[in-house]
């Protein structure tokens, strides 16, 4: 949405506004500055129905794409041609749009119009952006600010290291084949009763794990989830998590997706995350209020200077009833 690349504008591409650093004065006896360039309107890069791609074309439509972007594009070799070949290609195409009259469609022009604003809207902020720049600034302080008025968004949940061996049973009973086909509950707890045995000669928990877990997302891990919050797991394992005995494989946990055989290494209780170790999350979340607020400056000065209204569509008017028919007098 428009708002939304606006304020990716505000956040990213002001951000490279920053002012150049000084620079150490020039001795009398510097050399000449070397003769400009060629004119970028002069430098063609291709060439589709007669119509030049120039570099000014070029520099134009490489300034529309994000930092990111255009970092992927100077960092890959040969990336400014492959990015020239890709405008000469959409030109191509947009040539044998015009032979075809699709720039007289209502959808075209509408559409059209909608990226006018949009390209003018990206000018004004760009030519804005020293001001905006230094409204965006959020030194320590405020950042600190930041921390102390919102410390709830700072807490660190409990947090537990678990192993666990998954023996998941089928959805559909009567399935054969397919992701909802598997062991029945009487065989996956024939299963969990083998492992245990296995447990109890010697076996390794993380090795029985890797052998016959289910779990795909920690299956080669061992059965390891380290250092994770038990609120976003399902109940019954979130509450074997925090419950069991350290260390010790607790009794088969049933839950949607079959047994479990679970073993907790550590808990670490929640905590208040100090100042200095969330500093970098309050920065970024200073920021982005900043970003809001100098948003809604903004438009609410442009509000005042020219009319502006959001009109919610009318509902359909509902059907009026039928007036009730008076009763006739039957009487003489």
């Amino acid at each position: 949405m428009l708002r939304t690349s606006l304020l990716s504008l505000l956040a990213l591409g002001l951000a490279a506004q920053q002012p150049a650093p000084a620079q150490a004065p020039v001795p009398a006896a510097a050399a000449p500055a070397p003769a400009p360039g060629p004119n970028p309107e002069e430098v063609i890069l291709a060439r589709v129905g007669g119509q030049p791609i120039t570099e000014a074309d070029f520099r134009a439509a490489f300034g529309l794409l994000g930092q990111q972007e255009q970092m992927q594009v100077l960092m890959m070799q040969g990336g400014k041609e492959e990015f020239v070949r890709r405008m000469a290609e959409s030109k191509l195409l947009a040539e044998k749009a015009k032979r075809m009259g699709l720039d007289q469609t209502p959808g075209y022009l509408r559409s059209l119009e909608r990226t006018k604003d949009d390209l003018l809207a990206r000018e004004y902020l760009a030519k804005e952006g020293e001001g905006l720049q230094k409204k965006l600034a959020v030194a320590e302080p405020e950042v600190k600010a930041y921390y102390e008025g919102h410390k709830e968004r700072f807490k660190q949940p409990e947090q537990v290291t678990v192993r666990h061996i998954l023996i998941s049973v089928k959805q559909d009973p009567n399935a054969t084949t397919g992701a909802t086909a598997g062991l029945t509950d009487a065989e996956a707890k024939a299963k969990v009763a083998k492992i245990q045995a296995e447990l109890k000669k010697g076996a390794k928990f993380e090795d029985l794990a890797k052998k016959y877990s289910d779990d795909p997302g920690s299956k080669e891990n061992g059965g390891l989830y380290a250092d994770a919050d038990p609120s976003t797991w399902v109940k019954e394992f979130g509450t074997a998590a925090r419950t069991q005995p350290l260390g010790k494989v607790g009794a088969p946990v049933k839950t949607q997706f079959g047994y479990h055989l679970v073993k907790v290494e550590s808990r670490k209780p929640s905590r208040d995350v100090p100042f200095e170790e969330g500093k970098a999350a309050a920065e970024r979340m200073a920021q982005q209020e900043r970003q809001m607020i100098v948003w809604t400056e903004l438009m609410d000065g442009l509000r005042k200077e020219i009319p502006f209204e959001l009109v919610k569509p009318a509902t359909p008017a509902a059907v009026a009833a039928p007036a009730p028919v008076a009763p006739q007098g039957g009487g003489q």
